[in-house]
């Protein structure tokens, strides 16, 4: 009796095991079936986005770099194609290419679009994963709705960037931090038969940092100044003034390119690259394209333009998604796959967005040695409800008056640049006062 209960307890302990394996056989299929499924999907999802898309870039000299992110992209999904379109002077032709709804599929962000404005040309991009932890510069790629619709392509800061070896074999050991000091430099190098700088008067794009950017380094509070205290633009004190009065001695002192009118980009870089010309102000990343064109970046420098308080990490230029594109999720997915593993930052050799870079990390410590503030754009990007009012009244005075890189061209080489200020004063508190 005792032998069969053995035998009996053995046969269901052996059912039991069967049962168990069976179970996890069973859960191994369903495991496997699982990721057929899932993987299924994400072909799924390679294969059936579709369209056909336009994307617009500044960068005239990395066109095999970008064709090359391009065909990555298409070969993962095969059933999108990708134009790339390179523009040269991208800022005044992208303004033209918003006023008529003609913004490519991925486009860069023309600087004259404010925020408020961005739900007129762009779509919301919150669903693909960047925000303030991740990205720098966030909170500048709000709309005033709080949506997103830009991201910034790349972080740099503003300054002078120089010859190493022109201001060595000119015994210039030390960096100008006054006008003076600045413009007794630049007559020392051209007494010796080199440019000193290059303003780069035919580029809208440089002309406009002469407002858009240069005077918020000698305040960043200019706007709570200008439109809180009733200030006319041109004041003696005021920070427009100052900058366009720097640029303005430049060229009246003769320390600029002598044809400004036919002098362009490419012969610009040439010449610094060749010792023809010693400085440019212009942003960190520019650093990276004379690279590019062979130039040994240990011969390159930069210092912050002369008597500024502060400097100010920002970012080059804006990307988002046209609003009127009929393939939006093709678009987003382009955008990201731009963003992601820094393929765009990589491929045009500038510095990264994205916070993990280390690049970014050690450009920061550097900046230290300067002994002036390092601000971030977005740290003084967001305002409270008193703030976006003078912000917002401040870029209806500004494009009222027209102060804009025009503007800023007709100053350099008016020859009554004070009928100019009482001018752009009189309009200013004309608008102000309405």
């Amino acid at each position: 009796m005792k032998g069969e209960v053995i035998k009996v307890l053995k046969n269901i302990k052996r059912v039991w095991i069967i049962i168990l394996l069976a179970m996890i056989g069973f859960a191994i299929q369903i495991v496997a079936l699982s990721k057929s499924l899932n993987y299924d999907k994400d072909d799924r999802t390679q294969n059936f986005l579709h369209g056909n898309i336009d994307f617009v870039s500044n960068r005239t000299d990395k066109s095999d770099e970008l064709n090359e992110l391009i065909d990555e992209f298409e070969k993962m999904y095969p059933n999108v194609h990708v134009n790339l379109e390179l523009i040269g002077d991208v800022e005044e032709i992208l303004e033209r290419k918003a006023a008529v709804g003609d913004l490519a599929d991925v486009t860069l962000v023309p600087a004259s679009i404010d925020k408020r404005e961005f739900s007129n040309y762009f779509l919301p991009i919150d669903d693909l994963g960047f925000n303030g932890d991740n990205i720098y510069d966030y909170i500048s790629g709000l709309g005033s709705d709080n949506l997103l619709y830009t991201l910034q392509t790349s972080s740099l800061w503003m300054g002078v960037i120089y010859n190493k070896e022109i201001f060595n074999n000119l015994d210039i050991d030390t960096y100008p931090k006054t006008e003076d000091e600045f413009f007794n430099i630049c007559s020392k190098i051209k007494n010796n038969g080199i440019v000193p700088i290059a303003l780069n008067y035919r580029q809208s794009w440089i002309m406009n940092t002469w407002i858009d950017t240069i005077p918020y380094l000698y305040n960043v509070h200019m706007e709570d100044k200008l439109i809180g205290e009733s200030k006319d633009v041109f004041s003696s004190d005021g920070e427009i003034y100052k900058s366009l009065n720097f640029v303005k001695k430049i060229y009246t002192l003769g320390y600029c390119e002598s044809d400004m009118v036919n002098y362009d980009w490419a012969q610009c870089k040439e010449d610094i690259i060749n010792g023809k010309t010693s400085m440019i102000i212009w942003n960190s990343d520019f650093i990276n394209q004379l690279v590019d064109l062979g130039m040994d970046k240990n011969d390159l420098g930069m210092f912050p333009i002369p008597e500024t308080n502060v400097i100010k990490m920002s970012g080059d230029y804006r990307m988002g998604i046209s609003k009127n594109t009929k393939y939006p999720d093709a678009s987003k997915t382009f955008l990201k796959f731009l963003f992601e593993e820094d393929r765009y930052a990589n491929a045009v050799n500038i510095m990264s967005s994205l916070r993990g870079s280390q690049d970014n990390l050690k450009m920061i410590d550097e900046l230290n040695k300067f002994n002036l503030p390092v601000i971030f754009q977005e740290s003084i990007a967001t305002k409270n409800d008193e703030e976006s009012i003078l912000h917002d009244k401040y870029t209806y005075l500004r494009k009222s008056i027209g102060l804009d890189y025009t503007f800023i061209q007709n100053y350099i080489t008016s020859e009554d640049t004070k009928k100019i200020e009482k001018e752009a004063n009189d309009k200013w508190r004309l608008y102000r006062d309405k």
